[in-house]
């Protein structure tokens, strides 16, 4: 096996440490004190060679990474599910929506402003945070620069 391939025995073992470890950190351990214990439960044998509490905290990253990861595309599948959802229901109401049906377009411009919120389509709203100074004079402007003018 060349360098750097694992076997399944190593990440069935990295795998098992990443758990015990993400699971001391849950429970408020410091990467000093998870660094301590897991070489007690595992041994130092049993542990990559100079394992400390920096390889704890790498080991917590990475499964807390592969979490996020795992979040971030279960996220995007039930979005696409909402997505497909939306369109079933506006094709239900699309035809009475075009015939008049005052019901029907209220709830169509719902599930279009719904698809426009899951989207991120609407663009964010500027507000103009400038303010004129122009017809201040000298010492009111100083004032507002020593914090002695609201």
């Amino acid at each position: 096996m060349g360098k750097g391939a694992t076997t399944r025995k190593e990440a069935l073992d990295t795998a098992e440490r990443r758990k015990f470890v993400l699971n001391l950190r849950q429970s408020g351990a410091t990467y000093p004190q998870i660094a301590e214990q897991a070489l007690r439960h595992f041994g130092k044998d049993k542990l990559p060679r100079g394992w400390d509490e920096r390889y704890a905290y790498k080991d917590v990253k990475r499964e807390l990474d592969k979490m996020r990861d795992e979040m971030a595309e279960a996220t995007e599948q039930i979005r696409e599910l909402e997505l497909m959802r939306l369109d079933r229901m506006m094709l239900a109401l699309w035809s009475q929506a075009i015939n008049g049906h005052q019901g029907a377009v209220d709830r169509i411009l719902r599930i279009m402003k719904r698809r426009a919120d899951l989207t991120g389509l609407d663009a964010p709203k500027k507000i103009d945070h400038s303010v004129d100074l122009s017809n201040l004079t000298d010492e009111e402007l100083d004032a507002i620069i020593e914090g002695k003018m609201e």
